[in-house]
């Protein structure tokens, strides 16, 4: 009995984009009539039958009877084949990737789907060529730029797509919202960092009216004090800060100073670089300036604090915390009395006296009555 043969009318790739893709290995020649068995289909007619294999296949591609959605036949009957649409205008027909969008990915920009997608089928979800998808973003993305002593936990992941788009949007550097809302799609919950470091939930304190906020942190641009994806420094800072509650003091290591005035801390007396003095003594100096110095954010919040100043209530001194009480600002000083010493008062116009129960300054930073205290200490 004769079997009876049908020609088929296929819409596909050029032949030679088909074999760029893997899709077979051994084609018909370009031109030869070929005929199927009724019944069959591009999957099971012995040329593709490689296809609909993997764990993510393409719906067109599914079942071999709807490759017309993609792919024209050049001449009825004939293995010549073009595609239905150039670029993206093709995967356009039936996916909605761009939008009104203002900024575009360039593959997307230049129709060039299929640098980050299969066409047929894939092993990853979404048809990506790779996984995590941070290595298919290394494909074109210098994986360098993304590696250093601190890593961001999305990037460390290999996450890009957590924070930005693949295709198009709205912001800059495709990411999927502006700050600081992109940053509080995860930092808007307690969080801990690569040592197991407790890391406090910032949209809660930056939505609070209450408190004193850090000018950065304040508008929302989170970027101008992190980097966003790896950095040598503490806590994704763009420039050093000591790790550490104290450190020796250089300039070099603080990054607060390219904002704030580092001649606050370069003089043990003055009358105008600092308004945290006693008559001309500089308590700024006097914390920070010394081969034991206190950091910053020994008496400051580097976000947000309830007192002025950004003057914290407490701060954490390895497993406990250090209070800082009865901080009060007058027209020309203030007070203060942490767990580091007594309640000291201090005002810029005549100095206070305070009977403090440390170990006497001796040089020019050394208060008022230390010289003296200092002496019968030594005669005692």
């Amino acid at each position: 009995m004769l079997r009876r043969y049908r020609t088929i009318r296929l819409n596909a790739l050029s032949t030679s984009l088909l074999l760029v893709f893997g899709v077979f290995t051994a084609p018909p020649v370009s031109g030869q009539e070929i005929g199927l068995v009724p019944g069959q289909s591009c999957l099971s007619a012995g040329c593709h039958e490689d296809l609909g294999q993997k764990n993510v296949v393409h719906m067109p591609a599914a079942s071999g009877t709807t490759c017309v959605f993609c792919h024209a036949a050049s001449e009825p009957g004939r293995h010549e084949f073009k595609l239905a649409a150039q670029g993206s205008k093709l995967c356009a027909g039936c996916h909605n990737v761009l939008g009104d969008k203002r900024n575009q990915h360039m593959p997307v920009k230049m129709g060039m789907c299929t640098m980050c997608h299969e066409p047929h089928q894939s092993d990853n979800r979404k048809l990506l060529k790779a996984r995590p998808v941070s290595k298919l973003c290394f494909g074109c993305h210098s994986e360098s730029a993304f590696q250093d002593k601190v890593t961001h936990g999305p990037v460390e992941e290999g996450s890009c797509t957590g924070c930005h788009e693949p295709h198009a949007s709205d912001h800059a550097r495709l990411i999927k919202a502006a700050m600081p809302e992109l940053c509080f799609e995860c930092h808007n919950r307690n969080l801990r960092d690569a040592d197991g470091k407790s890391l406090s939930a910032a949209k809660k304190t930056f939505d609070d009216e209450t408190l004193t906020k850090h000018m950065p942190f304040g508008i929302g641009q989170c970027a101008m004090c992190h980097a966003p994806h790896a950095s040598p420094n503490h806590r994704l800072l763009n420039a050093p800060y000591p790790a550490e509650f104290y450190t020796s003091y250089s300039e070099d290591k603080y990054f607060c100073f390219g904002c704030h005035d580092a001649g606050a801390f370069a003089a043990p007396r003055t009358l105008t670089a600092t308004e945290f003095r006693n008559g001309d003594l500089n308590l700024h100096f006097r914390h920070v300036n010394r081969d034991k110095g206190r950091t910053c954010r020994a008496c400051h919040d580097h976000h947000a604090a309830e007192n002025p100043k950004l003057i914290r209530d407490s701060v954490p001194f390895g497993n406990r915390f250090i209070s800082i009480t009865n901080f009060e600002l007058t027209a020309s000083g203030g007070q203060c009395g942490p767990t580091c010493h007594a309640l000291v008062k201090y005002d810029r116009l005549e100095a206070e006296e305070n009977a403090l129960k440390v170990s006497p300054r001796q040089g020019e930073d050394a208060s008022f009555e230390e010289p003296e205290r200092l002496r019968q200490e030594q005669m005692k």
